[in-house]
């Protein structure tokens, strides 16, 4: 059940909110709780009743464990911790990875082992991580165990299930217990919340609406054909190697910064907020600024549950320069069963490499401009690697970029290209001067933590001119949303 479905806007939704807020009135904290598990277990489920199980179990497992390591001391209580990652890693290796590690024997020893063709279930890489930083939390004393409802609804919780925002243990366990107290205290207080709560959560849900459906959506159809054709094509001219480089930048950020707005959004017409996953990446002025900015819940698990316990910058730069390689090319690895992701992983390794050493060492900063430009065209060489389904294909799109391949045009829609190109640097350079979502949302705290001042005068409120607006990106998706595709980080 995808977020831009008719079922989801039509059906789904409207039965669960009217639930909540009928709920509410009961002012029973267990009641709103296992609403929501209820149907997050159903919106799962929606998709494969057999992978709920797996999750159910998996879920289950952990809390138990988590349990465990926190009534257990001394090297038992390690053992348990050890076993518990084991675990959740081998089952995301198996879902996730024995074909690509069967598939590669074969190629290096001339095998022929049969692929298992496994089927990965649904957000698998995200619940994953999620539970592991919950044990490691647990083991390390910074979380305890609570109620079983409140955990497996932790796990469970339908806006960033699939997708993310990675969320912590501490973050949403406090947030999910006090659901429904307030109207044991305060009627009108908790009514005022309500609807701000309402009105905030819906309109970060439609600009993540606009941004996959409207945008990305409609961008897809210039990118797709190039890649397709790389794989089968010699070669892929200038031009539209261009295009499809700088419309897979576009698309998939507005994709997945479009679902992380839905996301939290989502959360927040149910009272709760997540934490920020964007923060205007292509803004950045360098590549460590853009690992600050994008997939943000992923950057900070990496940095929190890898690159630190790795030894992180504490044992010299030699040592520094080793963790942070490993973890980008862990990250990388993340996002895919393939060589392409594991290169990209590394690419972007080498890049931070590269920026760190510039500010320990170099005389000077750049200007922001050059600065900004030489980071985007990292960017983009890196997500057209991160795109292609082999390396072949992304050799022959990155020697398309130079020109070394002329202006050859090998799909159908080539005539397209100067609009496609033109609409994409439009919206990048809108990406790095407009203000985000969160930005937009500033005055109603969008997300936890702190959210930056935008770069221009534009937040909203609760005016006609924004309820206008609203209507016209509700028409938009009203008309659009009936071919939406799935998320691109659904594949991850």
């Amino acid at each position: 059940m995808l977020f831009t479905s008719p079922v989801f806007l039509f059906g789904f939704l409207p039965v669960v909110l009217l639930g909540f807020h009928v709920l509410r009135h009961f002012g029973r904290n267990i009641l709103l709780v296992l609403w929501l598990l209820a149907a997050s277990i159903v919106f799962y489920a929606w998709w494969s009743p057999y992978f709920l199980l797996l999750l159910i179990a998996s879920m289950l497992a952990n809390y138990y464990l988590g349990y465990a390591i926190q009534r257990t001391e001394g090297s038992a209580r390690k053992v348990l911790f050890i076993l518990g990652i084991s675990g959740n890693l081998a089952l995301l290796a198996y879902f996730k990875y024995a074909d690509f590690f069967i598939d590669t024997v074969n190629n290096a020893a001339h095998a022929d082992l049969p692929l298992l063709h496994v089927i990965l279930p649904l957000g698998i890489s995200f619940f994953t991580f999620q539970k592991i930083a919950y044990l490691a939390d647990i083991h390390a004393r910074h979380a305890r165990t609570r109620r079983l409802a409140d955990f497996a609804l932790f796990v469970f919780f339908f806006p960033q299930l699939i997708a993310g925002p990675i969320v912590h243990h501490s973050e949403v366990m406090p947030q999910f217990r006090l659901l429904g107290r307030e109207e044991a205290h305060d009627s009108a207080k908790s009514r005022a919340l309500a609807w701000e709560n309402s009105a905030v959560g819906l309109t970060i849900f439609l600009i993540g609406l606009v941004k996959k459906v409207v945008i990305a959506d409609q961008i897809a159809r210039y990118v797709s054909p190039i890649y397709t054709a790389a794989a089968h094509e010699p070669a892929v001219g200038f031009v539209l190697a261009w295009q499809a480089a700088l419309g897979y930048t576009v698309q998939l950020y507005f994709d997945f910064s479009g679902y992380s707005d839905m996301a939290i959004g989502l959360a927040r017409l149910f009272s709760i907020r997540l934490p920020a996953n964007f923060s205007s990446p292509y803004a950045s002025l360098s590549v460590i600024d853009f690992w600050r900015r994008w997939h943000m819940t992923l950057s900070r698990f990496l940095r929190d549950y890898v690159y630190i316990p790795l030894g992180g910058n504490r044992h010299g730069a030699a040592r520094r320069y080793v963790n942070l390689m490993a973890t980008m090319m862990l990250g990388g690895f993340w996002h895919g069963a393939g060589w392409t992701f594991l290169l990209w992983g590394t690419l972007h390794g080498i890049y931070l490499l590269i920026a760190h050493a510039w500010e320990s060492f170099a005389p000077v900063r750049l200007p922001a401009p050059l600065a900004w430009i030489m980071t985007l065209l990292a960017v983009i060489g890196a997500w057209v690697i991160f795109r292609a389904p082999d390396l072949r294909s992304a050799g022959v799109i990155l020697a398309g970029l130079t020109g070394a391949q002329g202006l050859h045009h090998p799909v159908a829609n080539a005539a397209e290209a100067p609009v496609a190109i033109l609409i994409s640097v439009v919206l990048l350079v809108a990406c790095a001067i407009l203000p985000n979502t969160q930005q937009i949302m500033r005055a109603h705290r969008p997300v936890l933590g702190p959210v930056a001042m935008p770069k221009i005068f534009l937040q909203w409120s609760p005016a006609f001119r924004f309820a206008v607006l609203g209507g016209v990106a509700a028409i938009a998706i009203m008309l659009l949303s009936w071919e939406t595709s799935e998320f691109l980080y659904f594949q991850f």
